[in-house]
């Protein structure tokens, strides 16, 4: 998947398969590109509200523990804007001997505890407590063009797959092979894909949907909103493991069924393509499986048998909610109608 205004990186990602996998017969679809063809709103929404995002991503924020006044529950910073140790304004201390560092590790999660802090103003010396939580109330955002162009490719593309027997090999054109591989297990290349990917495959339930090359987020191993138990094979644990909620299209095998599947659900599309899918799959929709390499384990967080090629550097996607890049989410608030 590549757009037209983008040849360089059509030049890099063809290259890299033909010598990394000359096994595999690829061609070049062609994203959509909102700035040269308008995409209707009938296919992906112009608005979309992250209330299910909420439920899993990364919104987790400091609040005043203060009870008995006004400021108490409301937010300090996102954690993300948490003060490091150079700041000049604020000294910030966490009562936890780990740093609160992404998602895995918040409360809640594999029984880990509440998290609390102190903050003290430097120039003022007030001081006051904090304490982690997660915001689970969406805001309506507009979509940015990069999401609703992303969206529509990978939409067109469901179309192809729903009229294919066989199963659909998607890629994005910043799919890397040749990166470090989780725990210290030398570089990934060709042949390691290769091998990874026909394991996954063969241990795959038949009736699968979707399977993710690259990810991050929630799935076997550390599973989030989903309390009960689920099937597993044993042995296919070591290469497959039951997708919860997971970040990232850089590469995923799809069935025909599940093609089918998604387009029936968007009607529009309403939320960013990496979003919808994963949500379809968190309220058991979508049969979704994560592709597990050698040396990820239940305390992985992002992996598989794909990378990504500079995803921080170079994105032609901007991240309505911001996102882990630092895009601007007020860039695309929607102002919410008076009561």
């Amino acid at each position: 998947m590549n757009l037209d205004r983008r040849p360089d990186r059509w030049q890099r990602v063809s290259t890299l398969l033909k010598k990394e996998t000359p096994w595999l017969k690829f061609e070049q679809f062609k994203a959509s590109d909102g700035t040269v063809n308008p995409i209707p709103s009938s296919d992906i929404a112009d608005i979309w509200n992250t209330e299910c995002n909420a439920h899993y991503g990364d919104y987790f924020m400091w609040v005043h523990e203060a009870p008995g006044t006004e400021k108490h529950g409301t937010m300090w910073r996102w954690s993300a804007e948490t003060p490091e140790e150079d700041d000049k304004e604020w000294r910030f201390k966490q009562d936890a001997k780990e740093e609160f560092s992404y998602i895995r590790d918040a409360p809640g999660v594999d029984g880990a505890s509440v998290r609390m802090a102190t903050a003290e103003n430097i120039s003022t010396a007030e001081t006051f407590r904090l304490k982690l939580e997660l915001k689970k109330t969406g805001d309506t955002q507009r979509m940015s063009g990069g999401e609703r162009g992303c969206a529509h490719s990978h939409l067109r593309l469901w179309k192809v797959a729903a009229e294919r027997k066989e199963h659909t090999l998607v890629l994005e054109d910043d799919v890397h092979l040749t990166f470090d591989r989780t725990n210290g297990n030398g570089k990934c290349n060709g042949r390691v894909f290769t091998k990874r990917l026909a394991l996954s495959m063969k241990h795959l339930p038949h009736d699968f949907d979707v399977l993710y090359l690259g990810w991050s987020g929630w799935r076997g191993g550390h599973h989030y909103q989903w309390k009960k138990p689920y099937y597993e094979i044993p042995e296919a644990k070591k290469y497959v493991r039951k997708a919860e909620y997971v970040w990232t299209t850089v590469a995923y095998v799809i069935s025909q069924a599940g093609a089918k599947k998604l387009l029936a659900a968007a009607v529009p599309m309403n939320q960013p393509v990496d979003n919808f899918m994963a949500w379809e799959a968190s309220q058991g929709r979508l049969k979704s499986y994560v592709a597990l390499d050698e040396g990820d384990d239940d305390n992985t967080w992002s992996a598989g048998i794909v990378d990504q090629f500079d995803f921080q550097g170079d994105s032609d996607i901007k991240k309505s909610d911001g996102g882990v890049q630092g895009d601007d989410a007020n860039e695309f608030a929607v102002e919410a109608t008076p009561a």
